[in-house]
C-alpha cells in the first residue's frame, strides 16, 4: 500500500519555486553567479599587483569554470549542498544582501572600467622623453662607453618606452678642462660688461665625467665644499660649492703601453722573455738589441690627451740624454696628434690607402684599451668607423704591445658632478642607476682589466662583447700579460711643468682678419669662416705653456691692429692662464665687418718683440686689387720690415676661399715665411686641436 509519496521510498519532490525556472537552469544560474563574482573579486585583486584585468579575468574564469565543473562531476552531491547552503543564505539575506551585492557589482564595473583606461592609455599613448645622463670621458673611451651606454639605455626599457639616455663625448684634454670647471663649464671669462652673453660653454654640462685617472681629477681645482663623500647617499646634501664632485670607484683600469707593428714585433719578440720589462729603459735597449732603430716614439700632445701626459715620465727616463732630447724623441712631427684615438685613426687612414708600408722605426705609447679597439676593428671615437682587422690592408698593420713595470696604469674614475640648479632626485637616481649597471656589466666587457689590473676571462656563449682575452689570443700570453701592477701616473701640474721646461720657448703674435668676409660659408666643415678661425686659434692658445708668451690682434678697415682701443687685440705676455683667458674671451666675443685691410699693413703693425717671433695670420685670403702696389710692399717686407725682425717667421692660415697659391698670399709668404716653403696653411676637415697641434709641433 502506497502513501502520499507513492513510490519514492519516503523522499518527497521539492515544491516548484514561485520564479518557474526548471531546476537545472535555477542551479546552472546559480552556478554562474558565484563563478562570476569570484573571478570579478580575483580578477581586481590581482590586476592590482600585476598584468591586465581583461587577462586576468578570462584566466581566473576559466579556473573556476573548471574547479566547479569538476566539484559537480566527481562530487555530485556535495556541490548540490553547497549551493542549497549558498541559496538559503541568500534568501535569508533578503534585499539587503541583493543591494549590498549590486553595489559590489557596479564598484566591480568601475574599477574595471577604470582599471581598463588606465591600462589601454599605457599601453597605446606616446612614450615620455627618457632623462638624458651626460658623461664626459677621454676620447679613447669613447667607443667602450658608448657601447655600454647603449647596453644601459635599453635595458631601462619598459613597455617600450625608455627611462634614461645617455649622451657620451669626449673631453678637450687636461689643461682646457681645468678653467671648464673652473669656470662653471664656460671656456673663459667675459671678455668685459658688454661682451657677457657672448660667452661659449664646452658643451652640456656633464653628470658624469670619466677622466683617465685619479691624477687627472686631481689637477681641476676643487674650493670647500665642491667634494661629497663616496659613500654619501641620494638624498645627501650637495655642499656649497659649484659643482660638487663625487667619486663612485673605478669602473676598469688600462695599462700604457708601447707598441710595435708587425714587422718590428716579429724582430723584438721573445717567447722566453719576461712580458713585462724591469723599466721603459731597459724595454727600449731590448728593441735596439734585436736590430729595430726607433727614430721616435709617437705619443700625442699631453696638453689635450692625459694619457699622454701620463706617460710622459717614463719616456723622459728612458733615454740618456736629457729631457729636451727626449721631447723630440716623443713628438715627430709627422705624428702629431691631440689624443690617442687621432694618431691611431692616421695608421688607420695609411692602411686604407695602401700608398705605404707600416712605420718599423716607430713605436706608439697609448692605452692597453684604445690599442684593443684599433686591432680588433672597432669605431675609433669620433674619428674613423669600424673595418675588417683581419682583411688584408689592416692586418699588416697591427699593433704589438710591450709593457714595462714603471708605465704607468690608468684607472678611469666614476665621478659624478652634481651642478647648482640641476642636482634633482631623477638626475641622481639615473646616475646611481647607471653606477650600479656598470657594477653588473663592467667595462671589462668592452677591452678594459678589472680594477686589480687582471685580464677576465670572457663569459662563455658571449660573442657580442670585446673582451681584452680577444687580443691576448691574437698576440700570445708571453706578449700580453694576465695582470698588471697598478702603477699611478704622476701629478699633472708637475708633468706639465716638466714638459713646459723640456721644450723651447714659443713666442706667437696672433693676426686675426676680422673684415666682413670672413662672415661667409667656411668651405672645410660649415660655419662662418670666423668661427673657424677663431676655433683655429682657441685650440692653439690652449695648447700654450706657461713659459710661453702669446698676444692677439684683429685686422680690418674699421678695427685697427695697432690700436689699444680696438675691442679683440690682447698684448703680447706670458701664456698665463690670465692671459690664455683674456685672449679666449675675445675670441670668442668678435665679430665680423668692415672692408679689408692689405694684408701688408695688418703685418706692418703686428706686435713683434725681439728674438724668434712666430706671427700667424688667419685670414680667408684677399684680392689682389685689395692690396695696391703689391710688388713694392713686397720688398719692403723682406727687406726693411725683415732687417728690423729678423728673428720673425710668418705663417699664414687659410680658412678659404682663397688657397696659398693666391695672390697677394703666395708672395707676402715668399718674402716672411721659413726657407723650407711651409709658410701657409689651409685649414681642412679634421679637427681644429689637431691641426693646431701640428702647427705648434712645426714651430718648436
Amino acid at each position: 500500500m502506497t502513501g502520499p509519496q507513492g513510490g519514492q521510498g519516503g523522499r518527497s519532490r521539492p515544491p516548484e519555486r514561485p520564479d518557474g525556472l526548471p531546476p537545472w537552469l535555477r542551479r546552472f544560474l546559480q552556478v554562474m553567479f558565484l563563478d562570476l563574482c569570484s573571478t570579478v573579486i580575483v580578477s581586481i585583486g590581482v590586476t592590482l599587483v600585476h598584468g591586465a584585468f581583461w587577462l586576468n579575468a578570462a584566466v581566473t574564469l576559466l579556473v573556476v569554470a573548471v574547479l566547479t565543473g569538476a566539484l559537480f562531476a566527481f562530487y555530485p552531491r556535495m556541490a548540490h549542498a553547497v549551493l542549497e547552503r549558498v541559496s538559503r543564505t541568500l534568501r535569508w539575506g533578503g534585499a539587503t544582501l541583493a543591494w549590498g551585492l549590486g553595489g559590489a557589482a557596479v564598484m566591480a564595473l568601475v574599477l574595471l572600467a577604470g582599471t581598463g583606461a588606465v591600462r589601454l592609455h599605457e599601453r597605446t599613448g606616446s612614450c615620455g622623453q627618457p632623462l638624458d645622463l651626460r658623461v664626459l670621458t677621454a676620447p679613447e673611451t669613447l667607443t667602450a662607453l658608448r657601447a655600454a651606454a647603449a647596453e644601459f639605455a635599453d635595458d631601462s626599457e619598459d613597455r617600450g618606452c625608455r627611462e634614461y639616455g645617455v649622451t657620451v663625448v669626449p673631453e678637450a684634454g687636461p689643461v682646457p678642462l681645468y678653467d671648464g670647471f673652473r669656470l662653471l663649464w664656460r671656456r673663459s671669462e667675459a671678455a668685459d660688461a658688454g661682451h657677457a652673453d657672448d660667452q661659449q660653454l664646452f658643451g652640456p654640462q656633464p653628470d658624469i665625467w670619466i677622466p683617465s685617472s685619479t691624477a687627472e681629477y686631481d689637477f681641476v681645482p676643487k674650493g670647500p665644499g665642491q667634494t661629497a663623500a663616496a659613500t654619501a647617499g641620494s638624498g645627501a646634501p650637495s655642499g656649497k660649492g659649484d659643482p660638487v664632485f663625487r667619486v663612485r670607484g673605478s669602473v676598469g683600469t688600462s695599462p700604457l703601453v708601447l707598441a710595435l707593428f708587425t714587422r718590428a714585433h716579429e724582430s723584438v719578440a721573445d717567447p722566453i722573455a719576461a712580458p713585462i720589462a724591469p723599466s721603459t729603459a731597459a724595454l727600449l735597449e731590448r728593441v735596439a738589441d734585436a736590430g729595430v732603430r726607433l727614430r721616435a716614439i709617437a705619443r700625442p700632445v699631453p696638453e689635450t690627451s692625459a694619457a699622454a701626459l701620463a706617460v710622459t715620465p717614463a719616456l723622459y727616463g728612458a733615454t740618456p740624454g736629457g729631457d729636451a732630447a727626449d721631447e723630440r724623441f716623443a713628438e715627430p712631427a709627422d705624428l702629431v696628434a691631440p689624443d690617442a684615438v687621432s694618431l691611431l685613426c692616421r695608421f688607420r687612414e695609411r692602411a686604407a690607402a695602401q700608398q705605404s708600408d707600416p712605420p718599423d722605426d716607430i713605436a706608439v705609447a697609448v692605452p692597453e684599451q684604445v690599442l684593443h679597439d684599433y686591432d680588433l676593428g672597432r669605431p675609433l671615437g669620433d674619428r674613423c668607423g669600424a673595418v675588417d682587422p683581419d682583411a688584408a690592408p689592416y692586418a699588416d698593420w697591427r699593433l704589438h704591445p710591450y709593457y714595462a713595470t714603471d708605465l704607468p696604469t690608468l684607472d678611469y674614475p666614476f665621478v659624478q658632478v652634481r651642478w647648482r640648479g640641476q642636482d634633482t632626485r631623477e638626475r641622481d637616481a639615473a646616475v646611481t642607476a647607471f653606477r650600479r649597471w656598470l657594477d653588473r656589466n663592467p667595462l671589462t666587457l668592452q677591452g678594459f682589466r678589472d680594477d686589480r689590473g687582471v685580464i677576465p676571462p670572457a663569459r662563455e656563449g658571449d660573442t657580442r662583447h670585446y673582451y681584452l682575452s680577444r687580443l691576448q689570443g691574437i698576440v700570445g700570453n708571453r706578449v700580453m700579460p694576465t695582470v698588471v701592477g697598478l702603477q699611478p701616473p704622476e701629478g699633472v701640474q708637475d708633468t706639465l711643468n716638466r714638459i713646459g721646461a723640456a721644450r723651447p720657448r714659443t713666442s706667437v703674435s696672433l693676426m686675426l682678419d676680422v673684415s666682413g668676409s670672413m662672415g661667409g660659408a667656411a668651405q672645410a666643415r660649415g660655419g662662418s669662416r670666423l668661427a673657424r678661425g677663431t676655433s683655429f686659434l682657441r685650440s692653439l692658445v690652449s695648447q700654450l705653456q706657461s713659459n710661453d708668451r702669446a698676444g692677439l690682434q684683429v685686422s680690418s678697415a674699421t678695427a685697427s691692429p695697432s690700436s689699444p682701443e680696438t675691442f679683440g687685440n690682447v698684448p703680447r705676455d706670458a701664456a698665463s692662464p690670465d692671459q690664455k683667458n683674456a685672449i679666449t674671451s675675445r675670441l670668442q666675443a668678435v665679430a665680423s665687418g668692415g672692408a679689408d685691410q692689405p694684408l701688408s699693413d695688418a703685418i706692418a703693425a703686428a706686435d713683434l718683440g725681439p728674438g724668434r717671433q712666430q706671427l700667424i695670420l688667419v685670414t680667408d685670403g684677399q684680392s689682389p686689387a685689395g692690396n695696391p702696389a703689391l710688388g713694392s710692399r713686397v720688398r719692403w717686407l723682406s727687406g726693411e720690415f725683415r732687417e728690423r725682425h729678423p728673428g720673425v717667421r710668418l705663417t699664414v692660415v687659410l680658412t678659404g676661399p682663397a688657397t696659398c697659391g693666391s695672390s697677394p698670399v703666395k708672395e707676402i709668404v715668399a718674402a716672411l715665411g721659413p726657407e723650407d716653403g711651409k709658410g701657409c696653411v689651409a685649414l681642412t676637415d679634421a679637427p681644429e686641436a689637431e691641426q693646431a697641434a701640428e702647427l705648434l709641433s712645426e714651430l718648436r
